[in-house]
C-alpha cells in the first residue's frame, strides 16, 4: 500500500513534487523536467509549486523556493526535515485521519449522521471518503490476511507512524509504562506509545485481539504491561502478547533474544525450516564457520523470528523509502546472496515486504560479529607526500567519515586495490585517486565512486570464475 494515498490528491502531489525537487542534484531545476517526471501540465506543476511554497513558509516562516519562469531554485530550508513537517501537516488535515480517529473511538466505522453533526461533511463527500477509506484498508489487509482486528490496528498504526503523527498527548501512558519504556530511544518510544494508544482505544471499544493474531508463546506474557486495561485475565493475556510481539518486531525489545521455544508449538517447525533455509544461503560466505558457531546460532534465531513475526506484524517503519541500492553498491557479493535468500524464503512463507525483509537480514548480518563481507572488501593504500603525519591525519579523517568496508594502510602491497595520494605516481595496474590536502567534498565523492566501481568490478570478476 502507498501510504501517501491517505492524503488528499492535491497534498499527495505536493509531497511527490517536493521529493522530486529534493532528490534532484542540480542547483537549478527546470520546470520542463518537473513536468516530465510528474507527467503533468505546466499549469498544474506551477499551481503545485505555488501552493507548496506557501505551505513551507507557513511552517518554517521562510519560502522554500525561488520560482522563476523556467526554473526552480530550492532554498536552505528545502530539506528532509521540512518534508517530514509537511507530511505530518497534510495528514493532520486529511479526512482519512478523522475517520481513523472515529473508528478507534467508536469501535466501528462512524455513520453519516454522526460525521455530519460533528464535522459538517456533506453526504456526497462522506461517501467519497468512506469509499476511499475502504479501498485503502482493503489494499493493506490483502497484503497481510491475518484477522480483521489485527489488520485494523496495524492499518491505523502504519498510517500515523508513516506521517510521524501522534493523535493526543499521552502522559498517562508514559507514567503507566515508565518501567518498560524508560531505557529506549525517542523513536522507539514513539512506536511503543502509538501502539499502546491504539490497543487501549480498541479494548475500551470492546474489540479484543484473536488467538489467530498471536504467534509467540503464552509464557512470554508480562502481566504488568497492560494492567490498566479493564478486561478479564484471559483477554489481558492476549492483548499483552499482541503488544509484546509488536515490541520485538519493531525493535523495542531485542528480537535476537527469541528462540524457537518463544513461539507457539505450530510455529516451531516453521522456525526450524526458516533457520535451515538461511543457513543454506550463507554457507559459501563462511570460511571458518566453526569459529563463529554461537554467533551463527544467534543470527539464525534473529532472522527466523523476524520472518515469522513479519507475517502478523507488517510495519511500515520508514517515512522515506528504503534505499537498498547502497548495499548493492557497497556489498555486491553479500547483496546477491541476501537477495537469493529472500527469494527462497518467499517461496515458502509469506513475506509482505521483500525490501523490508532484505533490509532486516542484511543489516543483521553486517552488525553481527561474523565476517560476511570479506569478499566485498577493498584494500586502500594512503600515501601522501607530506609523510607519516599527513598520512595519519588522512587516515583519521577516513575512519571518521567513511564506512564502506575498506581496509586502510600506508603500505602498498600486491593486494592493494586503490592508491590514494596527493601526487600522481605511475602504477599501471593500480587504481589511483588524487586528493587535495585537506580533501574537499568533491574529493570524497570521487573516492566513494571509485571504491564502488572497484567493488562492482571485483564482484563481476568473481562471478565469472
Amino acid at each position: 500500500m502507498e501510504f501517501l494515498n491517505v492524503l488528499n490528491d492535491f497534498e499527495r502531489d505536493k509531497i511527490n513534487l517536493f521529493t522530486r525537487i529534493l532528490d534532484n542534484p542540480n542547483r537549478e531545476i527546470e520546470l520542463r523536467n518537473l513536468q516530465e517526471s510528474m507527467s503533468m501540465s505546466r499549469y498544474k506543476v506551477a499551481n503545485l509549486l505555488e501552493s507548496l511554497n506557501y505551505d513551507i513558509k507557513l511552517l518554517t516562516e521562510y519560502s522554500g523556493m525561488i520560482i522563476n519562469a523556467h526554473t526552480v531554485i530550492p532554498a536552505k530550508n528545502f530539506s528532509r526535515h521540512t518534508l517530514s513537517m509537511m507530511k505530518k501537516y497534510y495528514f493532520e488535515l486529511s479526512p482519512m485521519r478523522v475517520l481513523m480517529i472515529e473508528v478507534l473511538d467508536e469501535g466501528n466505522f462512524p455513520s453519516f449522521q454522526k460525521i455530519e453533526v460533528k464535522y459538517s461533511w456533506p453526504k456526497t463527500f462522506f461517501y467519497q471518503q468512506k469509499n476511499k477509506y475502504d479501498k485503502l484498508y482493503e489494499e493493506f489487509s490483502n497484503v497481510r490476511q491475518v484477522d480483521e482486528e489485527s489488520d485494523l490496528r496495524y492499518f491505523i498504526y502504519n498510517s500515523f507512524a508513516f506521517f510521524g503523527a501522534f493523535p493526543a498527548k499521552l502522559e498517562h501512558l508514559n507514567m503507566r509504562n515508565n518501567k518498560n519504556l524508560q531505557s529506549i530511544s525517542n523513536t522507539q518510544k514513539f512506536k511503543a506509545e502509538l501502539m499502546l494508544w491504539i490497543v487501549e482505544k480498541r479494548v475500551l471499544s470492546k474489540k479484543i485481539i484473536s488467538e489467530e493474531s498471536l504467534v509467540i508463546s503464552n509464557e512470554l506474557a508480562d502481566s504488568s504491561l497492560l494492567t490498566f486495561l479493564p478486561i478479564t485475565k484471559k483477554k489481558l493475556q492476549r492483548e499483552t502478547l499482541f503488544v509484546i510481539q509488536f515490541y520485538y518486531y519493531a525493535g523495542i525489545m531485542n528480537v535476537g533474544e527469541l528462540t524457537a521455544a518463544a513461539f507457539k508449538k505450530e510455529e516451531r517447525e516453521n522456525f526450524s525450516e526458516i533457520m535451515q533455509t538461511f543457513l543454506n544461503g550463507i554457507e559459501e560466505l563462511l570460511r571458518e564457520k566453526n569459529n563463529y558457531q554461537d554467533e551463527i546460532t544467534k543470527l539464525c534465531n534473529e532472522i527466523s523470528s523476524q520472518v515469522i513475526l513479519d507475517r502478523i506484524c507488517f510495519i511500515q517503519t520508514d517515512q522515506f523509502s528504503l534505499n537498498i541500492q547502497y548495499f548493492a553498491d557497497v556489498y555486491p557479493f553479500l547483496n546477491n546472496r541476501v537477495s537469493r535468500i529472500v527469494d527462497e524464503l518467499e517461496q515458502h512463507w509469506m513475506i509482505p515486504d521483500k525490501k523490508r525483509a532484505y533490509f532486516n537480514i542484511i543489516t543483521s548480518m553486517l552488525t553481527s560479529e561474523i565476517p560476511f563481507s570479506l569478499k566485498d572488501r577493498v584494500i586502500l593504500c594512503i600515501d601522501f607526500s607530506g609523510g607519516p603525519y599527513v598520512n595519519s591525519y588522512i587516515l583519521s579523517l577516513f575512519k571518521s567519515y567513511v564506512n564502506i568496508n575498506v581496509d586502510v594502510s600506508n603500505v602498498l602491497t600486491s593486494e592493494t586495490d586503490l592508491y590514494l595520494s596527493d601526487q600522481y605516481i605511475e602504477y599501471q595496474l593500480i587504481n589511483q585517486v588524487i586528493w587535495l590536502k585537506p580533501p574537499t567534498p568533491l574529493d570524497w565523492a570521487e573516492l566513494g565512486e571509485k571504491i564502488v566501481e572497484i567493488k562492482q568490478r571485483k564482484y563481476q570478476s568473481g562471478k565469472t570464475k
